[in-house]
């Protein structure tokens, strides 16, 4: 019997008030269980259901409002990967086998189901599956070939949080090792580690991001607390070990790979600064003439293309 057994705590947050207390079933708490991380599928709230992730004995507990139940849902694809499990951060070196720790959500598709995209901390790649498969343990058991593997993040890439930007369809999560957060685009079909863009990256300041959030003002916050210092190590007190960053979403993904500017208006963008680069250069070439060959043109138009994309 677990002394303090996990629960699920749920506030109205207009209110202050404690709505509902549900504590997980023994049947569902393993040994050595560990619920790092929650995801909540709330596009309904009578058919609000909540996801989370056991670290130490892989599976996800899911929760449903409407029913007041839960249910332990099992895949192989939540276990950690015994080839990612060694870590070094801030001059530490240690191995965790922390299983699936990152989970995020997608918006909703037509039938009201949304994507969750998942990862184990001990792993180098990220995997996904529709709550249309989760929201009913049978349906999970029957469909074990629902869960998809993505791809990889490439090496020294491990990852424990995620979170989905529902509005611009970005997945942003945490590179452990790198002290970065990084970021892919959901609606890109290949998860390539060239589709990978980097948000943020810092040796001091982000060591060990630990949380991340979007707000409902498209607002990306990330927590950095300097864990694996703590445990192995001793926190200086005289330095900042707790940092709390924010930046609208649009602007952190900006010029990254993750980037959700329209291809339409990068065209446009590029045609106007050809031909504002091509006036130029006819000007000093024929400062007389209105008209060019149809060869200078093109060779112009290269030129201009070569300069845009280096911008």
């Amino acid at each position: 019997t677990t002394k303090y057994p996990p629960s699920l705590i749920i506030y109205d947050l207009k209110t202050d008030n404690l709505l509902r207390k549900y504590v997980f079933p023994e049947d569902q708490v393993k040994q050595d269980s560990g619920f790092a991380n929650i995801a909540v599928e709330d596009t309904d709230c009578d058919k609000t259901y909540a996801y989370a992730g056991d670290l130490g004995k892989p599976a996800i507990v899911v929760y449903s409002w409407e029913k007041n139940d839960s249910w332990r849902i099992t895949h192989h694809y939540f276990n950690p990967d015994p080839l990612a499990c060694d870590f070094s951060v801030k001059g530490h070196n240690f191995s965790w086998t922390d299983a699936i720790f990152g989970l995020g959500l997608s918006a909703p598709n037509a039938d009201n189901f949304s994507t969750l995209y998942f990862h184990p901390m001990a792993s180098y790649n990220e995997f996904s599956v529709s709550t249309e498969y989760l929201s009913n343990q049978t349906v999970a058991d029957d469909n074990f070939d629902a869960f998809k593997l993505l791809g990889s993040r490439g090496p020294n890439a491990q990852s424990s949080v995620s979170f989905v930007d529902r509005k611009t369809g970005v997945l942003f999560y945490s590179l452990v090792n790198l002290n970065a957060v990084a970021c892919w685009r959901t609606s890109n079909n290949k998860y390539l580690m060239k589709n990978q863009g980097r948000i943020y990256m810092n040796e001091e300041t982000m060591v060990y991001p630990t949380d991340i959030k979007v707000d409902y003002e498209d607002n990306l916050w990330i927590l950095s607390n300097r864990l694996p210092i703590s445990m192995y190590g001793k926190l200086d007190l005289n330095e900042v070990n707790f940092r709390v960053f924010s930046a609208p979403v649009v602007h952190a993904i900006s010029h990254t790979a993750c980037d959700i500017t329209p291809r339409s208006d990068i065209l446009e963008k590029f045609v106007n600064k050809a031909k504002n680069i091509t006036k130029d250069i006819v000007a000093k070439v024929k400062p007389n003439s209105s008209t060019t060959t149809k060869p200078i043109t093109v060779l112009l138009t290269l030129s201009c293309l070569v300069r845009f994309l280096a911008t």
